[in-house]
């Protein structure tokens, strides 16, 4: 019986009668007298127009073309979102007559892709040598706006370097998935309402979609839909389990390509080499000595990048009576793939794949394979849909793929992988490729650069996908990708990846190569790495953020304090740097000196925490209830940003003291929002709405904040104390105090001010107005022990050495005190 023919038949049996032009073809050709036809339905046009372009949809083609196509010869190019529905319209106006008629590849993604212009749009044209707009592609995906919280202040842009684990969904895909889950909804296969023949004209047509992808026909081969790799993998296995001989696996394996097998039967595994390569020497020598039914083998490693070179595999598999299996979970997304005719001796027999690592939503993903084999075998899961007639003792299974589809699939899923495809598809695999290599050559050169790290895998970015792991010297897989979460706002993913095999045999190779040393002391021996792994919307500026925190992980210079239970690490702020006891801890019962702000009911950030002048934000969650400390006037359109993003009511500013070196902000907060100003009694600035005077309480909401005036770097110096820590402003800083040379300072006030602070708690957390070194924060234990000024013993000893520091005036003195006291 002959096979009903699908969308996708027809679309390729039109385009066997249709040229097809590329979009830079188009734009070109646009420039003589033509006809571009968008022939999209009028809900799809959102995203613009092929400028000059008439909207004629699919429907309408037949009895309106003589309207706006002013002869038959003139040359007409057809397109739509993707290029298929063209197709067939052009194949249309053939048959109607009109003798040059063209099919526009890619379609209006293509165009978009390209950063060509669209209608009521003012793009720049790249044409002829169009280079493809990875802005574009960027603003497809809502993730690149996300914003995360940071220890010490407040929040960053997220930057995602975990594709290898799933890649987010871009707007296309998610539009065509809400679309379908909420106005085309219904079982498939199992209806005559409209409802369902349209979700069962989606589903059958993914089956197209992810075999034109993978370079696959469907007549000797199969697709099957399943919910992950792993499942397909454990498919294919299931297929094969019948039939005699072993399997071969290999030491690269992730452990679904690994103990899928071993259920089954017996496996051989194939070595590595030290570099992480696979020994194919030794592959040749066990398909030779034994029987082996299966070589299951990835197209790209999750933990190095590794490509395999899947023709020798396929040849070598061939020759010696055994199929192929390839895991594709890394590859599907990076880089083209082809599996290749039957016949072909480079033919991969079983393809394994997943949506979610191919920037589709979780839950669908799909086998390639014989479909011969795919008939004979038992089904996979008996049930619903699986059966063409069940009778009291037996049951008659459909053929391949639905007797490996029992029950309902997720249909909604798989239409989303499919879009996904051919959202990449619109792109360009080449080009995706050339985009991961270039950001992985960029963090390779980075990585070699800042030194003290571990790199596994080929240092050639060609012959690796876009994923990278590496260790910093003496610091643990999971510190590392802690820090750089935490403090960084980087998304990397550590351990072994779920492929033990193979991270320990890298681990060992490189603790060899090092003359059997571990990296750095040895409580720091590797037992992981970290994962970097870009993807579509990485650029440049992500890769260097994560090369930033690697520098500042191999520089010991994190702010946070992390402490690790089994497998999870927690972390708070501690404000110390280059010090051993703020790396993670086994001791999962460590008391924590440094409070989080948040255990005591209030909200704390550090604002410019990279800057030499620091401001901070302190408010009551209850109540939303804010004050801003030494604001900056540059910086008051952020402050009223970011106060507005957390909805909060900015009450108060306070000022720490006079300023001499820099102009403070809080005169246009007040006439921006309508906030007080507070400051010292003593303060002559005509804006301070209520003078502060020592021991006075500022009420934040339910948070009471204590003053406590502090005269010595300026006559109206406060530092003020709240739950956990104290604002110490230029009184005291890390390691260091205010200088006293300056209008109204006084060496012998600041001697004894400083003294008044050590009578609070070792465990609070000092916060100062400024700090040019790059020091996040200290402790009043740590000062009392450390800072030389408070080594001195007496008044008189402070104020000879106060008086021999000699310092320049700040650059800005006279502006920034005249117009701190004008309130300008």
């Amino acid at each position: 019986m002959q096979r009903e023919w699908t969308y996708q038949d027809f679309v390729k049996d039109a385009l066997t009668r249709v040229p097809e032009v590329s979009c830079e073809v188009l734009r070109e050709k646009c420039r003589e007298r033509c006809v571009v036809l968008d022939v999209r339905e009028p809900d799809e046009l959102q995203t613009g127009m092929i400028p000059g372009a008439t909207v004629l949809p699919r429907g309408l083609v037949e009895k309106h073309a003589h309207e706006h196509i002013p002869a038959k010869d003139v040359p007409i190019y057809v397109y739509c979102s993707t290029g298929n529905r063209s197709a067939l319209v052009a194949d249309t106006l053939l048959k109607m007559g009109y003798r040059k008629v063209f099919n526009v590849a890619g379609g209006i993604e293509r165009w978009q892709h390209l950063g060509l212009p669209l209608e009521g749009q003012s793009a720049v044209c790249r044409v002829p040598n169009a280079r493809l707009n990875w802005e574009e592609v960027r603003r497809e995906f809502a993730i690149v706006g996300r914003h995360v919280p940071v220890l010490g202040s407040g929040e960053r842009a997220l930057v995602y370097l975990d594709h290898a684990a799933s890649t987010h969904a871009p707007k296309t895909v998610l539009d065509a998935y809400v679309h379908f889950v909420t106005q085309e909804y219904a079982n498939v296969h199992r209806g005559a309402s409209f409802l369902a023949r349209k979700a069962t004209e989606r589903f059958d047509e993914s089956y197209y979609i992810v075999a034109d992808f993978i370079g696959a026909e469907l007549r000797k081969g199969c697709i099957a839909f399943t919910s992950n790799t792993t499942q397909a993998i454990d498919l294919a296995a299931h297929v094969m389990a019948h039939r005699p001989g072993k399997v071969i696996t290999t030491e690269m394996e992730h452990h679904s390509n690994e103990l899928t097998h071993r259920r089954h039967g017996p496996v051989l595994r194939c070595r590595v080499t030290d570099d992480g390569e696979l020994d194919l020497d030794h592959l040749e020598d066990l398909l030779r000595k034994h029987e082996v039914k299966l070589v299951a083998v990835t197209m790209g490693s999750n933990v190095t990048g590794i490509m395999p070179d899947l023709g020798r595999i396929a040849r070598m598999a061939h020759e010696n009576g055994a199929l192929v299996l390839a895991d594709a979970a890394q590859a599907l997304a990076r880089t083209p793939i082809d599996v290749k005719p039957f016949d072909d001796p480079e033919h991969i027999d079983f393809l394994a794949g997943a949506g979610h690592k191919a920037y589709a939503p979780f839950g669908a993903g799909f086998l390639y394979g014989p479909r011969a084999l795919m008939d004979e075998a038992p089904p996979y899961i008996p049930g619903g849909g699986t059966a063409a007639q069940v009778s009291t003792h037996g049951a008659e299974y459909l053929r391949a793929p639905d007797r490996h589809h029992g029950g309902t699939p997720n249909i909604a899923g798989v239409v989303g992988m499919a879009r996904a495809l051919q959202f990449l598809q619109s792109i360009g695999m080449k080009e995706i490729r050339a985009h991961e290599v270039k950001l992985v050559d960029r963090m390779l050169r980075g990585l070699k650069r800042i030194g003290g790290i571990t790199l596994y895998g080929p240092a050639d970015p060609e012959k690796r996908l876009g994923v990278v792991s590496f260790n910093v010297n003496g610091v643990s897989d999971l510190l590392a990708a802690a820090v750089l979460s935490e403090e960084g706002a980087v998304a990397v993913r550590n351990g072994r990846f779920c492929s033990h095999i193979y991270v320990d045999r890298l681990l060992a190779a490189a603790a060899k190569r090092q003359g059997g040393e571990t990296q750095g002391s040895a409580e720091a021996a590797p037992t992981g790495a970290v994962r970097a792994s870009v993807g579509l919307y990485n650029d440049e500026s992500d890769i260097d953020r994560l090369l930033e925190y690697v520098e500042r992980i191999r520089d010991r210079k994190w702010m946070g304090r992390y402490r690790v239970k089994g497998e999870s690490v927690s972390a708070e702020f501690a404000g110390r740097c280059a010090d051993r006891w703020m790396e993670s801890t086994q001791d999962a019962d460590h008391p924590m000196s440094d409070p989080d702000a948040s255990a005591y009911g209030y909200l704390f950030e550090v604002l410019q925490p990279d800057g030499g002048c620091r401001t901070y934000l302190v408010a009551d969650p209850e109540t939303g209830d804010a004050m801003l400390v030494d604001p900056l006037r540059e910086k008051v359109d952020e402050y009223v940003d970011l106060l507005q993003a957390k909805r909060l009511r900015l009450r108060y500013t306070v000022e720490t003291h006079t300023h001499a070196d820099h102009l403070s902000g809080s005169a246009r907060l007040k006439d921006l929002t309508g906030c007080q100003m507070l400051m010292h009694a003593q303060s002559p600035a005509p804006c301070v709405d209520r003078g502060l005077q020592d021991g006075d309480t500022i009420e934040l909401g339910k948070l009471r904040i204590d003053v406590i005036a502090t005269p010595g770097h300026t006559a109206d110096s406060v530092c003020l104390s709240l739950p956990g820590r104290v604002l110490t402003g230029d009184t005291l800083l890390i390691n260091a105090c205010g200088r006293t040379d300056l209008p109204t300072g006084d060496s012998e006030a600041l001697y004894h001010s400083l003294h008044r602070l050590m009578s609070l708690p070792d465990d609070a957390i000092v916060c100062p107005a400024h700090e040019y070194n790059g020091r996040r924060a200290s402790t009043i234990g740590r000062e009392r022990k450390s800072n030389p000024r408070l080594q001195l013993k007496s008044a008189p000893e402070f104020v000879k050495a106060m008086r021999e520091m000699n310092l320049p005036p700040p650059a800005r003195m006279r502006e920034a005190i005249q117009n701190n006291l004008k309130c300008l």
